[in-house]
C-alpha cells in the first residue's frame, strides 16, 4: 500500500475523470462485444424466437397464409380445409430440439465461413431440415408425402466469398481491439486514481460512484431501447413481424442489462466498503 493513497488531489481528479470515460466507453463497448462478439449471435436470436410460444404459433399462422396466396386446386383445397391442423404442424415442428439443432448447425457454418474464415465446409445442406418437417406435415395429411420426392432434388447451397456490402469479420475485430484497448485504459485510469487517492474510503467509493453510474445508464438505455424498438415493431403491418422484432431485438441487447446490473451491484458492494471502518495499523513498539 505505500505506492497508493498518496492523497494528491491534482492527480486524483484528472484520473478519475478518465476513469469515468474509459469505464463508460469500456461497458458500452464490452456489451456490445458480448452480443455480436462471443458466440454466434444468429443462434442467440434463434434461441430466442424458438423458446417464445407466441412466436411458434404465429409462424404456423403465417405459413399457412402465405402458401395460400400461391396455392391452386387441390394444394389450396387442403390448406383451406386443414389449416388449424398445418398451423399446429408448424408449430410443433418449430419447438423440435432436432430442428433447432439443425438450425444452428445451418447458422454456425455460415457464421464459421464468412466471419471466422473456416472453409472446411462450404455448402450448406437444407434436406435434414425437411426431412424432420416432412412425417409432421404427413400425419396431418397424406398428401403430403407427395413432397418426399422432391427432396431428392435438393441440392447443398453453395456458399460464396461476399464481393458486396460491410466486411463483417472485419467489424468484429474491430469491436474486440477496441474491448481490449477500452479495458486497458480502464484498469490503467483507476491504478493511477488509486495511487493519488486522498483515503481508503475515497479508494473505494469513487470508483464504486462512478461504477453505480455506468450501471444505471446501461440499464437505462436498454429501457429505453426495448421501448423504442417494441413502439417501431407494433407499427409493422405483419403479425409475425410485429412478434419476432423485440424477441430478436431483446437477444442482442440483453448484455445492456446484465452488464448493467452487474456494475449496480459491484459499485454498491464498493460504496459499502468505503463506510467500513478501517482497523489502524498496529503499532510497533522499539
Amino acid at each position: 500500500m505505500s505506492l497508493l493513497l498518496k492523497a494528491k488531489r491534482g492527480g486524483a481528479i484528472p484520473s478519475a475523470i478518465f476513469f469515468t470515460i474509459f469505464f463508460t466507453l469500456l461497458s458500452i463497448v464490452g456489451s456490445a462485444y458480448l452480443s455480436i462478439g462471443v458466440g454466434n449471435p444468429v443462434n442467440k436470436v434463434i434461441d430466442g424466437l424458438l423458446s417464445s410460444t407466441s412466436f411458434k404459433e404465429g409462424a404456423g399462422d403465417y405459413f399457412v397464409s402465405k402458401t395460400l396466396e400461391t396455392a391452386k386446386g387441390d394444394e389450396r383445397k387442403l390448406l383451406i380445409e386443414k389449416a388449424p391442423q398445418i398451423s399446429a404442424a408448424v408449430t410443433v415442428i418449430l419447438s423440435n430440439s432436432d430442428f433447432k439443432k439443425e438450425i444452428e448447425s445451418i447458422s454456425d457454418i455460415a457464421y464459421n465461413y464468412y466471419i471466422n474464415g473456416a472453409k472446411e465446409r462450404q455448402s450448406i445442406d437444407v434436406k435434414p431440415i425437411l426431412q424432420l418437417a416432412l412425417p409432421i406435415f404427413e400425419s396431418v395429411d397424406p398428401q403430403f408425402s407427395k413432397l418426399s420426392k422432391e427432396l431428392n432434388k435438393i441440392k447443398p447451397i453453395k456458399l460464396k466469398p461476399r464481393t458486396t456490402g460491410p466486411d463483417v469479420a472485419q467489424i468484429k475485430s474491430y469491436f474486440t481491439l477496441g474491448f481490449w484497448l477500452l479495458l486497458n485504459l480502464s484498469l490503467v485510469s483507476l491504478f493511477l486514481y488509486l495511487l493519488f487517492a486522498h483515503s481508503f474510503r475515497s479508494a473505494f467509493r469513487v470508483p464504486g460512484i462512478i461504477v453505480v453510474s455506468v450501471g444505471v445508464f446501461l440499464v437505462i438505455i436498454n429501457s429505453v431501447a426495448t421501448v423504442t424498438i417494441k413502439s417501431q415493431a407494433d407499427s409493422v403491418t405483419e403479425a409475425l413481424a410485429r412478434e419476432a422484432i423485440p424477441i430478436a431485438a431483446h437477444a442482442l441487447i440483453s448484455p445492456l442489462m446484465t452488464t448493467g446490473l452487474a456494475e449496480l451491484f459491484l459499485g454498491l458492494a464498493l460504496i459499502v466498503l468505503s463506510f467500513l471502518k478501517r482497523s489502524p495499523d498496529p503499532v510497533v513498539k522499539s
